[in-house]
């Protein structure tokens, strides 16, 4: 059961975007930082993040340049709501209440599930892009130890 698989938290090991005719890109280079977590009670909460962000010059998170605002909203994904599974599809649909993103909310998300011992794939097929052919996002989890998620973050996420 895809369902009963998916609960509990997954650390992000790759973000990869396939585009007809294009070579593979990495939105989030190639070590991107990120949660994935799975309630049993239907709730999905999404944090993806390009590492070595730069830092807001201030210290009030509210008081960023729009340059600032810009770069950081570019390389940050952050969505949280319901998810539905759909055992016979192989596919995990979730639909974001809140999301950085505006146009994410309450829109449905579907990503077709791979699932190993302690992986997770998760792949959003057709994803239109402006004035271009359709692309492919592919996920790459692995479940979450205590110990293995602060290291990613002290590792990768900070700013460099």
């Amino acid at each position: 059961m895809i369902a009963s698989q998916l609960i509990g938290m997954w650390t992000l090991m790759s973000y990869r975007v396939e585009q007809e005719g294009r070579e593979d890109t990495f939105p989030f280079g190639p070590e991107p930082v990120g949660f994935l977590i799975y309630t049993p009670d239907g709730f999905v909460s999404a944090q993806l993040m390009k590492p070595g962000r730069s830092r807001f010059h201030g210290y009030d998170w509210v008081g960023g340049t729009p340059d600032e605002y810009q770069q950081a909203g570019s390389g940050y994904i952050a969505y949280c709501g319901v998810y539905k599974v759909d055992e016979e599809r192989e596919t995990v649909t979730h639909t974001p209440s809140v999301a950085l993103v505006p146009n994410l909310i309450l829109q449905q998300q579907v990503r077709l599930v791979t699932l190993s011992a302690d992986g997770l794939t998760l792949r959003a097929v057709g994803t239109p892009v402006r004035d271009g052919p359709s692309v492919t996002s592919l996920l790459e989890w692995q479940r979450a130890i205590p110990e293995t998620s602060r290291e990613s973050i002290r590792n990768r996420g900070q700013s460099r």
